[in-house]
């Protein structure tokens, strides 16, 4: 359980936010760091939270007969829970890295997924999607890997560009926190359920992270409807970037998230509970 009166403690004390340090490469190629990222998000792991609470999200997001585009998708994780929850939809992973994709595909192949499509490319870019072809952009724990904010506005800018007049979005990323002492005691948590490289790869990501205004207020500039902006009380380690609910709650995500909940630990429904009251509008 992540300790947060030590987290506000070493934030009020820090005199300066530490300068971003971008990410040793945009995209993750590494076979064990891949494997590592993987096995980070099976259920019962240190991202067990945050997954109950995107599926949450994105179920008053999602329409029947969406096409849905996950930027930065890695491995997949989220799409592969979300293709069987919404199996009228079409999904498309657009990553930088192909054994990233390889291992998407894999998975696909492995689970008899036939709603989730691949696309190799720049996110800043994302050729072949037309404008107005997409009816929902999301990204979840990537966008820190982009070199610096001009790239961060151009993804944006393309995603408002594909998106169609009725679209939604979904951002969730960590934000540039001020104190090394908050980065170690983050990345500590993580190690208690994670192989040691995806600790190293969180230690990295932690670093590379934007600062949360200055996303939200990228964001603001290049979308052209309505966001919701959040963020963690009292420290800036995560934000969400969200539209207006487009439905109500999908009961099949529903009863699957509650499923889920029962079978993950104490420690991961408290985290979940934490992850949602500890939130505040910006």
């Amino acid at each position: 359980m992540l300790p947060i009166h030590k987290l506000v403690w070493h934030e009020w004390r820090s005199a300066a936010p530490a300068p971003r340090v971008p990410e040793p490469s945009e995209a993750m190629v590494d076979p064990g760091q891949i494997r590592a990222y993987v096995k980070a998000y099976e259920w019962g792991g240190p991202t067990s939270a945050l997954q109950l609470h995107h599926l949450t999200r994105l179920s008053t997001l999602i329409r029947p007969g969406d096409t849905v585009l996950d930027l930065a998708c890695g491995p997949g994780p989220l799409l592969l829970e979300l293709a069987p929850l919404f199996p009228d939809c079409r999904f498309i992973g657009a990553d930088l890295s192909p054994p990233m994709l390889d291992a998407l595909a894999e998975q696909c192949r492995e689970r008899g997924i036939r709603n989730i499509e691949t696309l190799c490319a720049d996110i800043r870019e994302l050729p072949g999607i037309d404008a107005g072809a997409v009816n929902v952009v999301i990204s979840t724990s990537a966008l820190h890997h982009l070199p610096d904010l001009d790239c961060l506005e151009q993804v944006f800018a393309r995603a408002e560009h594909v998106l169609a007049a009725d679209g939604a979005v979904y951002f969730f990323d960590f934000g540039l926190v001020r104190s090394q002492h908050t980065r170690d005691l983050l990345v500590a948590e993580v190690a208690r359920k994670a192989p040691p490289v995806t600790a190293v790869d969180y230690a990295h990501s932690l670093r590379a992270a934007f600062p949360i205004d200055a996303v939200i207020g990228a964001a603001r500039r290049q979308f052209r409807r309505p966001l919701r902006a959040t963020s963690s009380r009292f420290v800036d380690f995560f934000y969400f970037i969200s539209s207006p609910d487009r439905c109500p709650p999908s009961p099949v995500v529903e009863a699957y998230v509650r499923a889920m909940r029962a079978r993950c630990d104490a420690g991961v429904r408290l985290e979940e509970t934490m992850l949602r009251r500890l939130q505040a509008l910006r």
